[in-house]
């Protein structure tokens, strides 16, 4: 029955999904450029999915339970004549999707479909199909360092896919090398969470015994020997 048992919703795209988030590495596809409909992929920006038929729709829109069935897209047709929407709502920790099984589906000029290019997915109670996808790891992007976790506590990510190990170390912990050790977490990126109060703060990433700015930094400050450190300022 239907209403019973679910069909199994197997690995697409030969594990792409599996693969990119298990490494922590975005694939450098944006929604302008997907000339044909994929399964849902991440990219550097969020979750792309797409969607392509033979007779153009007038409109395409998309729901599921990525963001709690709360409201639809609408999804729009790039210059390859695919519709793509890119999703990509932050929540804490610049978390865009926890590690989970999701559900989704179309809705084509009224009538509600499953995804033709995903060839996974399952049933709900009701016996409706629902395209399906899998995040064997929080899917998180990267736009700034930090994010605010809780009043004075934030959180710094560092992506590096082959260091040993990873310090964080500034003017908010009186530049210790070894007290902010990140740890990597299960997207792949080196994570530290700090309790830091408002003010202005030079700091730097110690990587494998060398000093690295913040790549999502954008503001850097120089110390008298012209070196170079990331600044941040915090309200």
């Amino acid at each position: 029955m239907k209403n019973i048992f679910y069909r199994s919703c197997y690995h697409f795209v030969g594990t792409l999904l599996l693969l990119l988030l298990g490494s922590g590495t975005a694939f450098a596809v944006g929604p302008k450029d997907l000339r044909e409909p994929q399964p849902p992929i991440v990219t550097d920006s969020g979750v792309l999915f797409s969607y392509r038929s033979e007779k153009t729709p007038k409109y395409v829109k998309i729901i599921g339970d990525f963001n709690d069935y709360e409201r639809s897209y609408y999804m729009t047709k790039n210059r390859h004549g695919v519709f793509v929407f890119l999703y990509d709502e932050t929540g804490k920790k610049g978390i865009v999707l926890p590690e989970g099984r999701y559900r989704y589906r179309f809705l084509v000029d009224g009538i509600w479909i499953t995804d033709p290019s995903n060839d996974s997915f399952e049933y709900d109670a009701g016996g409706t199909a629902l395209s399906c996808f899998d995040a064997p790891a929080p899917i998180i992007i990267l736009k700034q360092n930090p994010l605010r976790v809780r009043g004075n506590s934030y959180v710094f990510y560092y992506r590096n896919d082959t260091a040993r190990e990873v310090y964080l170390m500034g003017d908010f912990n009186n530049w210790n090398p070894y007290s902010l050790p990140m740890k990597r977490n299960r997207s792949g990126l080196w994570e530290s969470e700090v309790d830091i109060l408002p003010g202005s703060y030079a700091y730097v990433f110690l990587v494998d015994g060398r000093y690295r700015k913040d790549p999502l930094g954008t503001n850097i400050v120089y110390d008298r020997f012209d070196r170079e450190y990331s600044k941040l300022t915090l309200p």
